[in-house]
């Protein structure tokens, strides 16, 4: 147009093209599925568009299909999958994902696992879940321990310990933590406190707590490390502990029988293998206490080795010695379970 308000009929021009990159995806570091799972599954992913990953519009994922896609919003980058969500359990699952920008380009589909291969989803068949953080060692006398102790109590088993912990979700939470969730009680056992035998505590606090909160009730049974301790908080934020004794007794040999019950209606059972570092608890006179031990070595006093959180209806019962140990009468081993899992909780 010019200054009289004419304007050209045939301008010139010039044509851009403009070409829209598609977005990629890629699963997290943290996002690898164990092997091995029960009906529950996170998955944690990171998308980028080179227009600015505000562009990313929608997820599609879809499980053990590339033909049936599910949408959800592009600002989510982290889901927990279950047998709702189309979990196949006792059988083998995959997971697709792709991602797709305001201008309607897909991203390259990816997969977890990120090779050709499958994850196995179990079913979750009971309401007790049995936590083994048992070395190799140990197993053969947990066991059938435990085969013996549940008697008719049915139970799934979690090893965490087997493989260097490859079975413990990359996603502590909420995989890990949901997947306690799945049972009403949590058996979490271990060894005595060497190194090489004791509990992943920190894995424990990391979830018990939040396991507690939503109802669940725990047995845990295992020693402590021989390296010191501080008070509560520092290993144990789950049960009512506010330190754990100094002194610590060598050896817990299967002929001492100065394992004592205190709380009534608590069967009397004993060592039945040896057990190394054994330390006490030491709580409020108000926490009620289950068993305790004296031996005249270590800690030249009796100490606690057995507590739960109140006299009814307990949440936790904590026991410093790994319970497969105490098995010098099989009989009063299904006791203590019956006692623990159906007269307690």
């Amino acid at each position: 147009m010019d200054d009289k308000g004419l304007v050209d009929p045939t301008p010139a021009s010039n044509l851009y093209p403009v070409i829209n990159t598609p977005p990629v995806v890629t699963f997290d570091n943290t996002s690898l599925i164990p092997d091995t799972t029960f009906p529950v599954a996170t998955f944690k992913w990171n998308g980028f568009d080179p227009d600015g990953s505000e562009s990313i519009r929608y997820y599609w994922w879809s499980l053990n299909d590339t033909l049936n896609f599910r949408r959800i919003p592009g600002n989510i980058n982290l889901m927990t999958l279950t047998k709702d969500s189309g979990l196949v359990v006792n059988s083998n699952n995959r997971f697709f994902l792709k991602a797709q920008d305001n201008a309607g380009a897909f991203s390259p589909v990816i997969k977890m696992p990120p090779d050709s291969s499958n994850w196995y989803v179990k079913n979750n068949s009971g309401k007790i879940l049995l936590i083994r953080d048992i070395d190799q060692n140990n197993l053969q006398v947990a066991v059938p321990y435990f085969e013996n102790a549940f008697d008719t109590l049915k139970y799934d088993i979690l090893d965490i310990k087997s493989r260097n912990g490859a079975l413990i979700p990359k996603i502590i939470n909420p995989m890990f933590i949901e997947t306690l969730k799945l049972y009403k009680y949590v058996l979490w056992t271990s060894g005595s406190g060497s190194v090489a035998t004791s509990a992943n505590l920190d894995l424990a606090q990391q979830t018990i707590p939040f396991y507690m909160q939503s109802g669940g009730k725990v047995f845990f049974t295992a020693g402590f490390p021989s390296t010191s301790i501080l008070g509560q908080g520092s290993v144990i934020n789950f049960a009512p502990v506010d330190s754990i004794t100094f002194c610590t007794i060598p050896f817990v040999l299967n002929s001492d029988n100065n394992l004592n019950v205190v709380n009534s209606g608590y069967p009397v059972i004993g060592p039945s293998t040896a057990t190394q570092f054994v330390r006490g608890i030491k709580s409020s006179s108000n926490v009620p206490v289950v068993y305790s031990f004296y031996k005249p070595s270590g800690c030249f006093d009796t100490i606690k080795v057995a507590i739960k959180d109140v006299v009814t209806i307990p949440r936790i019962i904590y026991m410093t010695m790994p319970v497969f140990n105490l098995n010098n009468n099989p009989s009063n081993s299904k006791a203590l379970f019956r006692k623990i899992f159906i007269d307690e909780f």
